[in-house]
Formats: C-alpha cells, structure tokens, sequence
C-alpha cells in the first residue's frame, strides 16, 4: 500500500516569530536578534532624521562650535586689537608732529632764503700742491672742500668760493668717491691758476707764516688759503708762493681770540 506523500507547509501555515516589540523576525532571526537590529535601526532613523542642525540635548552641531570658536578668537583677541589701536592713535600723531615740524622747517627756510645777502668777498682754495701730497691726504684735502661748500651753502652771507688749479690726484678722486661736485652750486670751479683768472692787486694770500696780521676783511679782495694736507712737512711754503708772486699776504687774528700753543694753520674748513 502506497504511502501518502509528505505534507509541505504553505506560507501561511507557517509559524510566524514576532519581536518583543510586535514586529516578525526575519528568516533565520531569533526574536532576540531581529530586536536588536530593529533598535540599531530606530537608532540610525533617529540620528539622520536629526541632522547637523539638531543632535539632541547636550550636543552642539558643527555650526554652533564654528561660532563659538570664533567668538572665544575674538574674545582672545581683545587686548591686541586695543595695543593696535593705540598704536594706530600714537603713529597718527607722530605723523601730525613731523608735518607741524616740517611746515615749521619750510617756513624758516623761506624766511631764511629770503635773508640771505651774498658776499662780492672771494674766498679762494689754491689746489696747486696736488703734487705734493699723498693720495691719503688728497681725500683728506676733498674732505675739507665738501664741508667749506656745506657751510657756504648754509651761510647767510656766503661768500663768492672757488677752486683754482683743479685736476690731479684731487679731481680724479672727486670723480671717483664724489661725483655730486660737478652739480655743485654757487662755487666756481677753475683748472687755472688764480693769479690767471683774478686781478693782481686784488689777490691776499692767508698764510700764518706773515709777518702782517689781518684786522678787517675787505669785500673788494679775493683772499686765498693753500689747499695743501702736508702735515708741517712744508712749512712756508704758501708764504714763499706769495712773496714769488708779489701778492699781498696776512695771517688771521688767532692770537688775538685763540690761546695757541702750535704753529696758527688752520685747516681749509677752518680758515
């Protein structure tokens, strides 16, 4: 006798496995399982449907740590910002000064340009000895004619200056260390000599070697001091130039006002 066949089960006829929660468990899930991943589920839902904007109480989102990060930097921040402003403050007024000072400086020097009464009084630097030094005190000589201009130039009654017997060792060292000269005003400039360009009987050559002293100063003369650096090593020389050339000669009052215990030369700036 044949057997009856074995009896399937239909989807419906199976038991179903329910959750704690009410919901069927998955196939091969124990009711303890499928709860589980029902509430890492609800869990993830939960967290998406809150975004950035809202993350529960006690969480800050991103935003709200951006703003407060910024807000703490600016908060840090204070004390510098204010030694920035006063910094700022106190340049503004060094800036205000130093145009109240230039404006003070600008009005002088107008005034002052407007003062100012050149001398028809001749001062004459004799740069014949250039031979005769060392190139060490040709730049000593170039020196001391920068600071006669300076002066000059600074004068209230400048004097009418000049250079004679420019060339040598002097002019290629005021072309080499000192190229400004050649733009220099109110100078005269000569290669010649002076007794060649001036009139003989204007011509006073200071030197401390005469016997003559010189009590005033004669606008009409063209006095004249050795551009010479020699250390003493050529003493009278100009002394010895005057009297070759028959001009007249002097030296300066210094005994009268300076107590001196060397020989009175003087350096050019200085005469």
């Amino acid at each position: 006798m044949d057997s009856e066949p074995p009896v399937v089960p239909s989807e419906t006829s199976r038991p179903s496995l329910l959750s704690p929660n009410g919901d069927e468990c998955k196939n091969g899930d124990s009711p303890s399982t499928a709860n589980s991943h029902t509430d890492v589920d609800s869990a993830k839902t939960e967290n998406d449907s809150l975004g950035d904007g809202c993350k529960g109480p006690g969480v800050m989102s991103k935003r709200q740590m951006k703003k407060l990060i910024k807000q703490k930097q600016w908060e840090d921040q204070r004390e510098l910002r204010k030694q920035k402003r006063k910094e700022k403050r106190q340049k503004r007024k060094l800036v205000r000064q130093a145009q109240v000072t230039q404006n003070q400086e600008d009005h002088l020097n107008k005034r002052t340009r407007r003062e100012i009464r050149p001398s028809n009084m001749r001062l004459v630097i004799d740069c014949s000895f250039d031979d005769l030094m060392a190139l060490r005190d040709v730049k000593k000589l170039n020196k001391q004619i920068r600071r006669c201009y300076a002066e000059n130039r600074r004068a209230i009654h400048p004097v009418q200056l000049y250079l004679t017997s420019h060339g040598g060792q002097l002019k290629s060292n005021m072309e080499e260390y000192d190229k400004g000269w050649i733009n220099w005003k109110d100078i005269h400039i000569k290669s010649e000599h002076y007794k060649d360009i001036m009139k003989h009987e204007d011509l006073v050559y200071l030197t401390s070697d005469s016997p003559e002293v010189l009590h005033e100063l004669d606008e009409a003369k063209a006095y004249i001091i050795g551009g010479l650096v020699d250390h003493n090593h050529h003493k009278g020389i100009t002394y010895k130039q005057a009297l070759e050339l028959g001009i007249a000669h002097a030296q300066l009052p210094l005994g009268s006002f300076v107590k001196m215990n060397t020989r009175k030369v003087l350096a050019v700036n200085h005469a």
